[in-house]
């Protein structure tokens, strides 16, 4: 009855990965550990999306409408999933249609409870309130946020439903001081009963290593945010994670050429650059959604493109300066701009970090 077919995805990242830190002209060709082919999971844990398009008999008149997995003017129905950060904000398959049914939060519902209508304005100039309606899971529990919308096609609902949904849940985490997040997002073109799916889905599991080494303290600071920027949920804490690491780098070498230089030494460090061609730097599961993000940069220095986005994402990310343009997760605009700044940033904080991690093997060559 249906046909999958995948849709444009904005993912975070899609670098390849390797079981234990490498030099830097290793790293490149490395082969990524895991087993996303097999499983359709992404290299590491970030935001996959399908869409599903009925195909129907010629003589029904639903199959002059739509636009495959684009889709067209009309009517949308924008569901998203409530979780709980921490405990059940990523999954591993997708199953349409379930997104209601099997969401959490803290925000408990009266206990005869079904479902809710709420009539929210996303800000005080909006041009007309807006109905939520708010389902409860079998614990009475909020489960799910959903709205409609007339819409020019699923991005385009996609960013009605973001502006309006997530300020409101930013206003529930704020008056009962609890923390909840969305854990997937479904679209319904109501015409054509497409539909889109999108969810944090976990990475693909890698095979264990025993390449550890030694650290300074400089390398775990290096590490740890590393980690958080693998770890993290949400895309804006991702950024300014893999953006220390890069910027942690930067000033370890700053250092290293100021002592070469008392020594009497000239640093003579060959400058990194985003490759001319990302096509062998990434994982063939990810290579056709990611090399996008890395057009504007190709050919040019790691120092030029840390720049680029210090001043495009890192700094609105980080302050809430109301003279420039600070971002917010709230707005969909700023959101998709992150999220195309992601891939980027990974790159380059991993093969920064795998240039002064050191490897086992380093270790036993440096006695």
């Amino acid at each position: 009855m249906t046909s999958g077919r995948r849709a444009r995805a904005h993912r975070q990242s899609g670098q390849r990965l390797t079981s234990r830190s490498r030099k830097k002209d290793e790293i490149a060709n490395s082969a990524p550990i895991g087993q996303p082919l097999q499983t359709a999971r992404p290299i590491v844990t970030q935001e996959m999306m399908y869409t599903v398009v009925p195909r129907f008999p010629v003589a029904d008149p639903r199959s002059k409408l739509g636009n495959g997995p684009i889709g067209a003017v009309g009517e949308y129905l924008v569901i998203y999933r409530l979780g709980v950060p921490g405990i059940n904000n990523v999954a591993t398959e997708f199953n349409f249609g379930t997104l209601a049914a099997i969401g959490d939060s803290l925000i408990q519902a009266h206990p005869d409870a079904v479902a809710g209508m709420v009539e929210f304005m996303a800000s005080p100039d909006a041009p007309a309130d807006h109905k939520l309606e708010l389902g409860v899971n079998a614990e009475h529990r909020l489960a799910s946020v959903s709205v409609r919308c007339h819409a020019e096609n699923f991005d385009d609902a996609a960013a009605y439903a973001h502006d309006l949904v997530m300020p409101f849940l930013s206003q529930l985490a704020f008056t009962h001081e609890v923390a909840i997040t969305t854990t997937g997002r479904e679209i319904i073109e109501v015409a054509t009963e497409a539909r889109q799916l999108s969810q944090t889905v976990a990475g693909a599991v890698k095979m264990t290593g025993s390449s550890l080494g030694v650290l300074t303290p400089e390398q775990r600071r290096l590490l740890a945010s590393y980690r958080e920027g693998l770890s993290a949920s949400e895309p804006l804490y991702q950024v300014l994670s893999f953006f220390k690491v890069v910027e942690g780098v930067f000033s370890m070498r700053k250092r290293e050429d100021a002592e070469m230089r008392q020594r009497g030494e000239t640093p003579d460090r060959e400058s990194e650059r985003i490759p001319e061609d990302m096509t062998a730097h990434l994982h063939p599961h990810d290579a056709a959604l990611q090399l996008g993000a890395f057009t504007p940069y190709l050919g040019r220095k790691f120092t030029d493109v840390r720049d680029d986005l210090r001043d495009s994402l890192r700094n609105n990310i980080a302050h809430m300066d109301f003279n420039e343009d600070p971002f917010s997760a709230d707005v969909y605009a700023d959101l998709v701009t992150v999220l195309k700044g992601l891939p980027v940033l990974r790159y380059m904080a991993r093969v920064m970090l795998s240039s002064v991690v050191p490897t086992q093997e380093n270790d036993a060559t440096t006695g």
